[in-house]
């Protein structure tokens, strides 16, 4: 897996071969809202969470910060983005209190193709991006069988992913840009792990997106890998120089 220096490093080194080929780049820069829905394994119930089977998350606003460096109709992407998600319920049916929280903050660089509708202030795109994931959080467990009560922090991790966006830009002025895009991001495509221990709440303090080894039992409960994906609606609003 990429450590963080060289993933940085890499992204560095792409941005600047791209602008040493053109003299003609423009630049915008701007903040970014949007909504975060985690999908497939990321997603579900606290009961799934309970069971190992999903992480049972809900989805959430993220907040961010886009920067674009466009030469002709390829621009060079680059950005930020972090979101806080959370879900409460039973651990069993009418049983048992989990509330599971974890916060994901994403760095994302890579190109984008643009498809400039002649006469008109409206840009489509689509690109891809390499993600790099941090994740952090911690679960609240009340009177539910097999752990203890208590609130549990999760072990940081890091993970390296891919994302795949479109959407479309809307000009206005000389140097502002409205910014409305969708993209799919698989966070995890590499660097799996589980980080178990003789019990069953070490299930719930690491990532643990990789199936357990000592599985079935009910101290093991996470039967197999586990992706995590999110879908992203995005506005960002750029300025031009």
């Amino acid at each position: 897996m990429l450590n963080r220096n060289s993933y940085i490093s890499s992204i560095i080194f792409i941005l600047l071969l791209q602008l040493s080929v053109s003299s003609q780049v423009k630049f915008a820069v701007g903040p970014s809202i949007g909504l975060t829905l985690p999908t497939g394994d990321y997603s579900g119930t606290t009961m799934e969470y309970y069971n190992g089977t999903k992480y049972g998350l809900g989805s959430a606003v993220n907040f961010g910060g886009v920067f674009k460096a466009r030469l002709s109709a390829l621009t060079i992407k680059a950005e930020l983005n972090y979101t806080s998600l959370s879900n409460s319920g039973n651990s069993e049916p009418g049983k048992g209190f989990v509330e599971v929280k974890q916060s994901i903050f994403i760095i994302g660089a890579g190109p984008e193709f643009s498809f400039k509708v002649t006469g008109s202030n409206i840009t489509p795109y689509a690109g891809i991006e390499l993600l790099f994931t941090s994740f952090s959080g911690q679960t609240t467990f009340q009177g539910v069988s097999k752990v203890p009560s208590g609130v549990f922090s999760m072990s940081s991790a890091t993970r390296t992913g891919l994302g795949l966006g479109a959407g479309v830009e809307f000009s206005f002025g000389k140097n502002y840009i409205l910014d409305l895009g969708l993209k799919y991001n698989l966070l995890n495509l590499m660097g799996k792990t589980f980080s178990g221990g003789s019990d069953r709440l070490n299930s719930y303090t690491a990532l643990n997106d990789e199936r357990d080894p000592l599985y079935p039992d009910d101290k093991h409960p996470i039967g197999s890998n586990r992706s995590i994906s999110v879908i992203q609606f995005n506005m960002v609003f750029l300025f031009g120089f």
